[in-house]
């Protein structure tokens, strides 16, 4: 993941809006929630290797 960022600059708030559409896009398409969290969680994991700024 850290190469595949690297160079884009990320900050939080682009890490966050990510998140957020995932879990928008997730509840639209009637995802269950113990499965969003799943998801999310791993995600959250990213946050230090993906976020530079």
């Amino acid at each position: 993941m850290k190469v595949a960022h690297q160079g884009l600059a990320l900050k939080n708030s682009d890490f966050n809006a990510l998140a957020e559409d995932l879990q928008r896009s997730m509840d639209k398409e009637g995802v269950p929630f113990r499965a969003q969290n799943a998801l999310l969680a791993k995600l959250a994991q990213m946050d230090r290797t993906v976020v530079t700024k």
